[in-house]
């Protein structure tokens, strides 16, 4: 235990704090215990706590603090000398990001770093926040990430070596906290489900006499708390039959949650679109790879689409209109102002998936993206930012803002380009990953010079040319 204690008797054991456990005892021997208790915490209190001073500074002020001797000291990290990228805001140019406690608390040139501080240098580096998968398999226990999560897996590692510093496990959104289960969860029960699929009229039709029925309810309560202003014996609807399905709709309906449901072709995309404008409730969509065609009304109904970048399905000739999928989606999508995320077409991580080295890890299905037309800017959004906002926790995540969390990856090049490798990977004001430690990938570039290799013919066999002379 850090900076803590314990004396150990056949009865149980005292803490600094002076707490007692292991009272089930006869009570003269509880106050025995008690009085040694007494006697011996201040003398060993005196011996072992002594105030730690710590000091943190902006450009412009300097501030001195006493660690009190019943907590921890103030703990602090600095990236130093990179070429910042803040995401929702300018980039920096060899600034510093410093963190105290797991939160950024200054960023900028000149920032005072405390006597005791973790020191990054990202000279030549590029300095992202860590990226959102909005969506992962395989990496934590997806009904109690915070109990049951291997953080000491290769799953997690190998996600933090490709920058993915949180994501969506089932219904949570949680952080790569690697070798730590501190602040795993971000925040619980972030979707519901929502089944609304053309191909089964009947089940359509009762989900919205379903949501109509919550409808009205709500509309007699909000009625009922008007009456209740002029007659104080009113008495309110009847809500007995409120659970189930029709209390996940409520939540719905007033915003407690978020839907999520699955579609991709043209019209079952603009069915959903309207039942989320008709019943004024939040929609994210996944897959939508004909989204390009129904664009203008998937962000009227302020849907929000999380989509793969590569999909390939080739135009149906049986049907009279544009179908199929198009690279240029993600690009459509966002220039009729859908808010998207990008996700890879498979999303655990293995070494040929959402985070191994090769075309199809997360960064390079922004990439893709960039190539059907979207800004370097735009798919930098979709996989930080954006995806965030999608997952409701851009108030910790996504960005590096003064007051967020310290999750930070830092790479020897654009985070957009195939050579790129991710040489830190910060987590809650801890580095979490250290490519040079690392033993699947230290050897790639250890010196990590983004300049594009010459490659030769000798591997893994020199290719023989045919003599086109001979013939």
């Amino acid at each position: 235990m850090s900076r803590a204690f314990r004396v150990i008797t056949g009865l149980g054991y005292v803490s600094e704090r002076g707490g007692f456990a292991g009272w089930c005892v006869a009570p003269r021997r509880r106050a025995i215990v008690a009085l040694f208790a007494c006697l011996l915490i201040p003398r060993l209190q005196a011996q072992t706590s002594r105030p730690v001073e710590s000091t943190a500074a902006t450009t412009t002020t300097t501030t001195t603090t006493s660690a009190p001797a019943d907590r921890e000291p103030d703990r602090y990290l600095a990236v130093i000398n990179g070429r910042v990228h803040t995401v929702t805001g300018p980039v920096l140019e060899g600034a510093t990001v410093l963190s105290k406690n797991g939160r950024i608390v200054a960023m900028g040139g000149g920032v005072q770093l405390p006597a005791e501080c973790e020191v990054v240098d990202a000279r030549g580096m590029y300095v992202y926040p860590g990226l959102v998968a909005v969506r992962t398999t395989g990496i934590h226990d997806t009904k109690n990430p915070d109990d049951a999560s291997d953080v000491y897996g290769l799953s997690m590692n190998l996600a933090l070596a490709g920058g993915i510093t949180s994501g969506l496990a089932g219904k949570h959104a949680v952080k790569m906290t690697f070798g730590s289960v501190d602040d795993i969860v971000l925040r619980r029960d972030v979707f519901t489900t929502l089944s609304y699929s053309s191909r089964k009229p009947l089940e359509r039709a009762q989900v919205r006499a379903d949501f109509e029925r919550v409808r009205n309810y709500l509309r007699d309560l909000r009625r009922h708390e008007l009456e209740k202003l002029r007659n104080k014996e009113a008495k309110p609807p009847d809500k007995k039959w409120l659970k189930g399905k029709y209390e996940k709709y409520r939540k719905l309906m007033q915003h407690e949650t978020v839907a999520t449901a699955s579609a991709n072709t043209m019209h079952p995309l603009l069915d959903l679109s309207e039942l989320s404008r008709q019943f004024g409730f939040e929609l994210v969509i996944r897959g939508a790879y004909e989204g390009w065609l129904v664009a203008d009304e998937l962000a009227r109904a302020n849907v929000r689409v999380i989509l793969n970048t590569r999909r390939v399905v080739d135009p149906n000739e049986r049907l009279n209109r544009p179908t199929g999928a198009t690279i240029e989606n993600a690009r459509i999508l966002h220039e009729h102002g859908v808010r998207i995320a990008i996700i890879p077409a498979s999303t655990s991580i293995t070494l040929w998936g959402g985070a191994g080295r090769d075309l199809l890890h997360l960064n390079m299905e922004a990439a893709f993206a960039v190539r059907g037309g979207l800004s370097d800017e735009d798919a930098l959004k979709a996989i930080t930012i954006d995806a965030a906002r999608i997952l409701g926790i851009d108030d910790r995540v996504g960005s590096l803002e003064i007051g967020k969390d310290a999750d930070i990856i830092i790479a020897d090049g654009d985070v957009l380009h195939y050579m790129t490798l991710v040489h830190y990977s910060i987590v809650n004001g801890r580095v979490a990953y250290e490519k040079a430690k690392d033993t699947l990938f230290a050897h790639i570039r250890p010196e990590g010079k983004p300049a594009v290799p010459d490659f030769d013919d000798i591997w893994p066999r020199r290719l023989e040319w045919p003599d086109e002379s001979k013939k």
